[in-house]
């Protein structure tokens, strides 16, 4: 299958998916989610792991494009594209390791939330910037977000939609590994985990999600409808009408 949404390199074992809508800072659009999820299962049976990122952003969030002319049910149905995505993340019977740089924002760090391994160069800018908007998070940031971080930073990054620089992720415990060239070490990583016996690192992620991700689905449904309520607020379709004129400037 050709990709045009996302570019894929091997390298001794891991594959690595780059994001490559880097015009529009790798906002995310179902297509995309689609392209990630087909390339994946395409090489599960090739691959020992793999490494998610982009060249010179992670993600700034969702497309917001896409939101202007979503009704409630359309809304819904777009947040459980995303939602699947990270699932299928964490089900993934290979490591998922994620090299965060430029922006990671929105869905896109919510995204990040549910790989295994968080590499964070030290020039990232992360958030969660879905209120100013008058929208919620997108794929996990209510739900999965707190689990991470705590129940007072998440709400943080929640309510004012502030960013804030990698130092201060990794002080949160937002990211697991700080690096001058994340995409490196994300690759120096994947290399070991390589090395060890295969059926024992499948074993040990699927016994880690299974302790950690009890309920998680319905959670995310939850978080689902309310973004589609929202999503049909007045005040919601003023901002993000807003938000597309003066991108358009």
């Amino acid at each position: 299958m050709e990709y045009t949404d996302i570019n894929l390199v091997e390298e001794n074992g891991t594959i690595v998916i780059y994001f490559n809508r880097e015009k529009q800072l790798n906002t995310i659009t179902v297509h995309m989610v689609g392209e990630i999820i087909h390339a994946m299962k395409s090489v599960s049976n090739s691959c020992r792991s793999i490494i998610i990122g982009g060249r010179n952003n992670f993600s700034a969030g969702a497309d917001v494009a896409q939101f202007q002319n979503m009704d409630t049910r359309s809304a819904y149905e777009f947040h459980i594209k995303l939602n699947e995505l990270a699932l299928f993340f964490r089900s993934y019977p290979r490591p998922v390791i994620s090299f965060l740089n430029g922006y990671v924002l929105g869905g896109g760090l919510e995204l990040s939330l549910s790989t295994d391994i968080r590499v964070c160069s030290e020039n990232a800018v992360l958030g969660q910037p879905e209120i100013n908007l008058g929208i919620n998070a997108g794929a996990g940031g209510n739900v999965i977000l707190p689990s991470v971080i705590g129940r007072n930073r998440a709400l943080y990054m929640i309510l004012t939609g502030e960013k804030i620089t990698a130092a201060q992720a990794y002080d949160f415990g937002l990211v697991d590994l700080l690096s001058d060239n994340s995409e490196l070490e994300a690759r120096r990583i994947a290399t070991l985990i390589n090395r060890m016996p295969e059926d024992t690192v499948s074993i040990a992620k699927r016994t880690v999600n299974n302790v950690t991700s009890k309920g998680l689905e319905m959670k995310l449904d939850y978080e689902a409808a309310l973004f589609g309520i929202l999503q049909s607020e007045k005040y919601t379709r003023e901002r993000i009408d807003g938000f597309m004129q003066k991108k358009r400037k």
